[in-house]
């Protein structure tokens, strides 16, 4: 069997300290008793604490990122995307969301990540930053585009479509907290995300797609 790296199993312990203590919470020294290395081992790997977090960012946003790819997320440019979007109906946002949702509610490190963001947000505005950015502002802006896009194409009727992005999202983010630390009724959860999408969908779909 191959032996893991240090580096990524600090990285693991570190997340899991974070998500329960909080960043202040957690010394250097708790991360490396934790690994069952020395301190001084640990700064071989990574120069601070503050690294270690840094790097928790960098790897989160990777996986996410390799994770879209698993969705099989449509891709290319933003009129080709609203027409994936388009054509088929609530399918494919049913796919979609539902895989997003089963991510961050049940992979460790996306649940971890996301709740260590939870506590420290109050207490760091770069924290505070990066929440909304990996969990907010990126995702309605990005979903903006693509129903304006579909607006325009004609797939969707003429409305705001930053309030169409909250409308959608709003629904999905408030079903991950509500279901977040009981992920056994995830079932549950992905029924009402669907439901939600029907009626979305019935509000702004224009017309049949040809």
């Amino acid at each position: 069997m191959t032996k893991r790296p240090t580096k990524e199993i600090i990285l693991e312990k570190a997340l899991k300290l974070f998500a329960d203590k909080g960043y202040d919470g957690v010394t250097v020294r708790d991360i490396a008793a934790e690994v069952g290395i020395r301190q001084s081992s640990l700064y071989k790997h990574y120069m601070s604490k503050q690294e270690i977090f840094d790097t928790l960012v960098d790897t989160m946003q990777s996986r996410f990122m390799d994770a879209s790819a698993a969705f099989q997320l449509p891709s290319g440019e933003i009129r080709e995307i609203a027409q994936e979007y388009a054509k088929d109906s609530t399918d494919i946002l049913k796919k979609i969301s539902s895989e997003i949702f089963h991510f961050y509610l049940k992979d460790p490190y996306a649940s971890q990540f996301r709740k260590m963001l939870s506590i420290e947000k109050y207490k760091s505005e770069e924290i505070d930053r990066i929440y909304r950015e990996v969990y907010i502002d990126t995702a309605i802006s990005n979903q903006a585009q693509i129903f304006e896009e579909m607006i325009n194409q004609g797939y969707m009727r003429k409305a705001d479509p930053k309030i169409m992005a909250l409308q959608f999202f709003a629904p999905i983010f408030l079903l991950l907290n509500r279901y977040d630390g009981i992920a056994e009724q995830e079932a549950e959860a992905i029924e009402i995300l669907g439901k939600h999408i029907e009626q979305f969908d019935k509000i702004y779909r224009e017309g049949e797609i040809k």
